[in-house]
């Protein structure tokens, strides 16, 4: 593999970095399913209903 480096260090530096980037990357995924989730489809978010009215 020419475009990775040959030294070990290096490439496990770079394994690391990567995975960092990976673990990010899902926790934004995991965290956009859930709002997704939260909100049903056609419902508008509004404010609950006061509790009296004057």
């Amino acid at each position: 593999m020419p475009d990775l480096p040959p030294d070990l260090p290096r490439l496990r530096t770079l394994r690391t970095w990567h995975a960092m980037w990976v673990e990010r990357i899902d926790e934004a995924i995991a965290t956009l399913e859930q709002r997704e989730k939260e909100r049903q489809p056609g419902e508008e978010r509004r404010p609950p209903s006061p509790d009296w009215i004057v």
